[in-house]
């Protein structure tokens, strides 16, 4: 069956069946009545003729009743005003009606009008024809000539068209359907470029000629199971103008076809299980339907343009050139799935029982049993989610057009009638900050929504005002409402008795800002009663809620339940996930390109700042921030952002990339935007950089009296004011803190530069920054600058979790199980059992609280001495923890405070999500607790044992690190703990570090000596690493639900087995029963090592090696010491640097690698010592901070015993990232200036690099196989940069020790095949050796070196080669004797010269140096700098031993023979000139 049956037998027949007998109700018509594709002159008539009967019958006598004159002049005027609007949906919108002939026209009745409803819309024809031709001349040249398979028509005006494709007989619509569309395109265009050449007035017809394509609302091509949709076809046209230009052969149209298809997007369907035929029906309801051609008139389509807003708040446009936005294939498939669903409840509404009777048909249909479906629809019924509004939660990835979204949905819901009413009263358009605000604005503007249609909120008078306005869009910004609970109260009945629909962006936030919290708090409980066949019904509102990063308490009140046997699943209503926005090309992926940037410590930090006592975690917290607020490393990454800035983000774009800092407090942000500004004038003071001067710096953050304003570091300019000047720059730099990571919208922002840290929503959120797509972006960069890059690891987990579609399987049976257990503890306290029941009669009598303050702050005070007392008595006797006499500190009220916290919290994650019994919500009850933790706060605050949750808040209102007292205020609200994100990696030697003071107490009692220290210390890796080995144990300890209890009765368990068991029979391990007894006494201090480093392990990231007694056996067993045991571990995990002693590790590891290069590479010692030479030489600022990075690493990777794998990880990303660098130095130190970039103004990069080093050039073009083996070293290194550059980090420790041994080998490669003259031109001293073959030398000498030449510095073997060629520039008695006298014989000079070790072969250039320092005045003919490059190859490339004139002929024969015999000429005089003299 081939397209032409499906279309006539199917597809028509759905189009032109009666709507009420499930068709689109198209009229069909024969397509000879079609003028050329675009309309039908009679259905225009008849339309106008029977809707306008007056206005049709003065034009007939206008025309003299010539009907066929009538319709072809009015079909040119309106073909006219087609052609001049972007596409038909907006002719439509614009010109409903056109006055044409002194008569004012109807040519498109809209539904849903106050007065007629739907019964001038039902008086449109919709026309659906078959292969209607279209054919477009230009100078009697044809253009296009195309024969649709379905053409769609309103009221005989062109719409759109089809082509149709069937599987059955091998073509389908993704490949050969879009194929044929895209190709019919590409050919009209290409018959345009050509005429462009003889005629330029065809440009002026050029929108005539393609209307078809550009004109179509869409343009689709189906095969029944797949429909695909393409709009804006003009959208195209420069890029495939200027292809044609370049070349117009038909090769150029299949070479285009790939780049027009990407725009070519499959439409969604609601279920893959639908059939073939359900499938196309439901997307063919969605695009042709009459309702959907209306909507697409409507409000689908609109002209975005630029506005310049005033100072009066009011917008002018910048110009009249705009551009045409409609739907993507998503967008529309999700503004159509919410009407849907609006449907769907309102139908519904008078039945509560509607959405349970629903879920339990479901249940039956999967063949769950009654009893089980009852306890689902039971454990439904307590949630809140749809309880008392309706809600519906998209999430869309941040970037795809979440605002083009909400106005759709707010302009349909605007006229959305239902049973001949306005179905919504008010909509509500809520926004939490001044950037969405704006960009909602803007929308509207374009959108065709003016200031007639909707009013700004923002306050309690203007909310309050905007209920009695007509206009019935209300945008809420409530950022500004600080008394919305007023301003509802004060709306009262008028407003409960609305039906109001909230469109909230960002809803995610509404788990965080207060503001958010309450508002939507507020707006759930907007509800009143009607009554429905004399039943009590609420009228429910209708909440939307859109997100990118819906968290799980998110999802689970707003998201769609989908039931489980065991615990409930929650989904967004609608998902277009950040991984589809990604493949579809909408947005850039902001995780291919994160960079982590460690910072140079080229400077000491403050002593205070210590980390590594992690499991103090305020501490640690407010220590980090002291990291971020130092100003030496401030000024290191603001060097590092400017230099960035000027040498890769400007040039990106084609010159207008703009870049972010975010920062994670304001005072931060104040002083980066000075040390930058102070910087970046001095970069742009080069005159190179100085087309930069004049790009904004500029900071963004709410002002707060603490600290000054933004509008003064700005330079007196409002925030508006700043961005906007940020936006409208070629280029830029914002910095942030808090206040633009969300809702800020930039396409050319390439770069974001992260100085804090982030994780979870706010990663993804923050680095969503630079995800958008504009022309000529084609990837973002995340640069990571924060302490140990965290960052690095955190975006790529948040990435993975909001990657795709979230699913939350959040229990609240859990949440409501812990609230349980902790209002029994509460309640069992001694201020509750002493003070509550009279607090409830008495909390407002003064006396009585005074009374109540003072015990509760005796109560406190003495559980504070208490528990220091005990810890003072432990410290006089010198008692630990595991100590036999050890007494554990207790405090009660602190343990109290601490589960009133838990509390709060698990009350916040319940609040409007699930139904818990109202005594643990009592207010009285929560009021208590209030009072009690302000007390306690009150009495601890200058103890300092205040517990509070101390975090680095990503706030502009709050700098740095803030506090927050878990009860503060209210339970509610303060005492929310945060969850833990995952816990940051602790490196092996805090766990090393733990055992080796337990084991240095044993020591100091004279238990153990060090030696036996260090033999327990091995022997408690093995256990650990044997109890790693136990699936069982580790299942437990792994389950984040098992209680710390439980875990640690199952570790004992299995330690005491392995005592008992494996430790039986050790007669090797010194004290065996000692170490069996130190086990037992310290077993919780075991499980906690164990229980912090086994992630880790798990991960690959740590090991359980323990081991230091390799290499480390003193003459005398009893010489050791304790601190010669730590001493021995810490460089074990960190080694001092010696250059002498890495340099040997170095030789002795590499230098089988080499073996094969003899005479082709210096011996292993020089080749070492080149490498630190290049290192340790001065160059240029900019190059010289690889030095200390690659001498660290090398360090580490070749000294460091037992490195973990991400430390392994870490050095070697160093290594890989600082090799262009290394090889940017080594290029200044030989040629002594600057490697120059490709291209004018752009810097140099890797390949330029690789390109400038004669013998990395050449490594791809070799043909020995040993010297081919480091060319693919060199692809596996460029291969390894660039996945670490874009954070594909290597799999396992094996891939990365490969990985290190490439990458080290590629350093000495380059430093052992490349010289630089430093005694000569830097006048610093080579090293001098004695040792002919050195120790790692004696199979890499020299090839065809008789004698040795290894054991001469560089500026004597120079010499001695001067002297040579003098000689051979001599030898003969008169000039027909003369050897050297062409320019081939520089081939011979050339070959003697690397055979015999003067020069390095393959280093052209470093010969051609040589020979012009060697300042000789008679030589027959210069050496040209390209002459060896083109002329050393084939058998002159190799050793001249193994020369050979087999093959030659001819002239070829002949200077081969020439070219030999001067070199056995010049070999002579080197053979004499070096032979040892007797």
């Amino acid at each position: 069956m081939d397209e032409r049956k499906i279309q006539k037998d199917y597809v028509m027949n759905y189009l032109c069946r009666r709507e009420d007998e499930g068709g689109l109700g198209y009229r069909y018509v024969a397509p000879n009545v079609v003028q050329n594709g675009m309309f039908i002159p009679s259905v225009l008539a008849e339309f106008i003729s029977d809707t306008q009967p007056a206005e049709w019958s003065r034009l007939m006598r206008k025309f003299g009743n010539d009907e066929h004159a009538l319709q072809d002049e009015l079909v040119e005027a309106i073909r006219e005003k087609v052609i001049d609007k972007q596409n038909v949906a907006i002719f439509f919108n614009t010109f409903k009606t056109i006055t044409f002939k002194g008569e004012q026209i109807t040519l498109f009745y809209v539904p849903g009008t106050e007065l007629r409803g739907d019964e001038d819309f039902k008086k449109n024809i919709f026309c659906a024809v078959e292969e209607a031709p279209h054919k477009q001349k230009y100078n009697g040249n044809l253009v296009t000539n195309i024969r649709p398979d379905v053409t769609f028509y309103l009221n005989g005006i062109f719409l759109g068209y089809m082509e149709l494709k069937c599987v059955s007989m091998g073509q389908n619509a993704q490949d050969q359907g879009r194929g044929k569309v895209t190709k019919d395109y590409l050919s009209a265009a290409r018959s345009i470029v050509e005429a462009e050449q003889t005629d330029s007035h065809v440009t002026k017809e050029k929108k005539q000629l393609l209307a078809i394509y550009e004109k179509a609302i869409h343009i689709t091509a189906s095969d029944i199971n797949e429909t695909y949709v393409m709009r804006n076809m003009a959208q195209m046209y420069d890029l495939v103008h200027g292809e044609f230009t370049t070349n117009l052969s038909t090769a150029t149209v299949d070479h285009l076809v790939p780049d027009v298809c990407k725009v070519f997007k499959a439409y969604p369907v609601s279920s893959p299980l639908l059939t073939e035929k359900q499938k196309f029906e439901e997307v063919a309801r969605a695009l042709y339907s009459k309702n959907a051609i209306k909507n697409e008139i409507l409000y689908y389509n609109f002209i975005e343009y630029k506005y310049e807003k005033k100072k009066d708040g009011k917008r002018d446009r910048k110009s009249n050139s705009g551009r045409l936005i409609s739907p993507r294939p998503k967008q529309k498939f999700g503004c159509d799935k919410i009407m849907n669903r609006i449907k769907e409840m309102l139908d519904n509404e008078g039945n509560p029982d509607y959405y349970t009777d629903k879920l339990r048909s479901e249940l039956y249909a999967l063949g769950i049993p009654q009893q089980k479906t009852e306890e689902i629809i039971a454990k439904r019924e307590r949630f809140c989610n749809n309880k008392f509004v309706y809600s519906l939660l998209m999430q869309y990835a941040a970037g795809f057009g979440k605002s083009n979204i909400i106005g759709w949905t707010a302009l349909q819901l605007k006229d959305y009638r239902y049973q001949d009413a306005y179905a919504y009263d008010k909509i509500m358009l809520v926004v939490d900050r001044l950037q969405l605000r704006d960009q909602l604005d803007e929308r509207m503007y374009n959108m065709n929504i003016d200031k007639s249609m909707f009013v700004e909120a923002v306050d309690r008078q203007t909310f309050v005002d905007a209920l009695d306005d007509q206009r019935r869009i209300i945008v809420v910004n409530i950022q500004k409402f600080l008394d919305l609970q007023q301003a509802i109260d004060e709306a009262g009945k008028k407003l409960k008795n609305m039906r109001v629909a909230f469109l909230i962006d960002e809803i995610h936030r509404s788990n965080s800002g207060e503001n958010n919290r309450e508002m939507i708090n507020l707006f759930e409980r907007l509800q009143d009663s009607f009554n429905h066949g004399g039943q009590k019904i609420y009228k429910k509102n209708l909440l939307i809620g859109f997100t990118a990063t819906p968290s799980d308490e998110t999802l689970s009140r707003f998201g769609e339940f989908r039931s489980a046997t065991t615990v409930p699943l929650w989904v967004p209503f609608d998902t277009y996930s950040m991984k589809e926005a990604i493949a579809d090309g909408y947005i850039l992926d902001p995780t291919k390109h994160i960079i982590p940037y460690n910072v140079p410590l080229g400077f000491e930090m403050p002593k205070d700042i210590d980390l590594s006592d992690e499991d103090n975690i305020p501490d640690v917290r407010q220590k980090k921030q002291k990291v971020y607020e130092f100003e030496p490393r401030m000024r290191k990454i603001a060097a590092f952002v400017v230099d960035r800035l000027v040498s890769l983000v400007y040039g990106k774009i084609r010159g207008e990339g703009k870049a972010m800092l975010a920062v994670s407090s304001i005072p931060i942000a104040i002083q980066y935007t000075r040390i930058i500004r102070e910087l970046y004038a001095k970069k742009c003071a080069e005159p190179r950089y100085a087309k930069y001067a004049n790009a904004p710096i500029v900071v963004v953050y709410s002002d707060s009296q603490k600290y000054e304003s933004c509008a003064s570091v700005n330079g007196n300019i409002s925030e508006a004011q700043a961005i906007d000047n940020f936006k409208n720059g070629k280029n830029g730099l914002i910095i942030v803190v808090d206040k633009l990571q969300t809702g800020f919208d930039e396409p050319k922002l390439h770069t974001l530069f992260l100085d804090k840290e982030i994780k979870d929503i706010n990663a993804i959120q923050t680095i969503s920054r630079v995800n958008r797509t504009c022309k000529y972006k084609t990837e973002c960069h995340v640069i990571d600058c924060s302490w140990r890059n965290v960052n690095t690891k955190n975006i790529n987990l948040a990435f993975k979790k909001y990657c795709d579609m979230v699913i939350s399987q959040f229990n609240p049976e859990e949440e409501a199980k812990l609230i349980a257990g902790y209002y029994k503890d509460m309640t069992a306290s001694k201020p509750y059992i002493q003070w509550f029941n009279e607090y409830v009669q008495k909390k407002d009598d003064a006396d009585f609280i005074l009374d109540m303050e003072s015990s509760i702050r005796g109560w406190v005070n003495i559980c504070m001495a208490r528990e220091a007392a005990i810890r003072k008595q432990n410290e006089e006797l010198g008692l630990e923890p595991g100590d036999a006499d050890y007494v554990q500190p207790e405090n009660e009220a602190k343990m109290l405070r601490y589960i009133v916290g838990q509390y709060a919290s698990a009350l916040m994650s319940l609040k409007n999500v699930y139904d818990i019994a109202a005594k643990y919500t009592e207010e009285t009850f929560l009021d208590f607790w209030q009072v009690f933790c302000k007390i306690y706060r009150d009495a601890t605050k200058k103890t300092g044992d205040d517990i509070r949750s101390y975090d680095v808040v990503d706030s502009d209102e709050i700098a740095g690190i803030t506090d927050v007292d878990d009860g503060d205020d209210e339970p509610g609200n303060g005492g929310k703990k945060r969850k833990k994100g995952p816990k940051e990696q602790k490196p092996k030697e805090v766990s090393l570090e733990k055992i080796l003071e337990l084991l240095k107490h044993l020591n100091e009692q004279e238990l153990i000596s060090a030696r036996e220290a260090q033999r327990w210390l091995a022997e408690i890796g093995v256990m650990f690493e044997s109890l790693r080995q136990k699936d069982k144990l580790c299942v437990v300890l792994r389950d984040d639900k098992t209680q710390d209890e439980e875990k640690l009765r199952e570790y004992r368990k299995f330690q005491n087995i392995y005592k008992l068991v494996d430790l039986k029979k050790r007669p090797d391990l010194a004290k065996v029963d000692k170490f069996k007894k130190m086990l037992d006494d310290n077993v919780e201090q075991f499980y906690s090592i164990f229980m912090e480093q086994l992630k880790d392990v798990d991960n690959g990231d740590s090991d359980f090696d323990y081991d230091t007694t390799s290499g480390s056996e003193p003459t005398s067993s009893d010489s050791m010491s304790m601190d010669d045991l730590m001493e021995i571990v810490r460089k074990k995990m960190h080694p001092y640097y010696n250059e002498d002693v890495l340099k040997e590790c170095l030789c002795r590891t590499y230098a089988p690698h080499f073996e094969k290069l003899v005479g082709k590479i210096r011996p292993m010692e020089k080749t070492v010592d080149n490498l630190f030479r290049v290192l340790n030489t001065e160059s240029l600022n900019t190059l010289d901070g690889v030095d200390s990075i690659v001498k660290e690493s090398l360090n580490m990777l070749c000294m460091a015993e037992g490195l973990p794998a991400n430390e392994k990880r870490m050095h070697l990303n160093q290594l890989l990232m600082k090799y262009e660098a290394f090889l940017k130095k080594l290029y200044y130190l030989i040629n002594h200036k600057e490697l120059k970039g490709k291209e004018p103004g752009k810097d140099a990069t890797l390949s330029s690099a690789i390109f400038g080093i004669p013998s990395l050039k050449k490594l791809k073009y070799s043909e020995d196989p040993e010297v081919k083996a480091f060319s693919d070293r060199l692809d596996i290194l460029r291969q390894l940069r660039n996945d670490e550059a874009h954070g594909s980090y290597i799999a396992t420790e094996q891939e990365v020790d490969a990985a290190i041994g490439i990458v080290i080998d590629m350093y000495l490669y380059v430093a052992g095949t490349n010289t630089i003259l430093v005694a000569k031109r830097y006048e610093l001293p080579t090293e001098e050796t004695n040792d002919h073959h050195g120790q790692y030398g004696h199979s890499l000498q020299m090839a065809a070196e008789p004698l040795s030449l290894k054991d001469l510095d560089e500026t004597t073997r120079l010499e001695i080669l001067r002297e040579c060629v003098i000689k051979l520039l001599n030898y003969g008695y008169n000039k027909k004797d003369a050897v050297f006298t062409k320019q081939r014989h520089w081939e011979a000079v050339y070959r003697v010269a690397a055979d015999y070790g003067f020069v390095i072969d393959g280093d052209y250039d470093y010969f051609k140096r040589v020979i012009d320092d060697m300042n000789i005045q008679n030589l027959p003919c210069a050496l040209t700098k390209n002459f060896l490059d083109n002329n050393n190859t084939g058998i002159y490339a190799q050793n001249m031993k193994d020369w050979t004139s087999e093959g030659l002929t001819g002239k070829a024969l002949t200077e081969y023979e020439d070219i030999k015999k001067c070199a056995k000429v010049f070999e002579n005089i080197v053979v004499h000139r070096i032979k040892p003299r007797r």
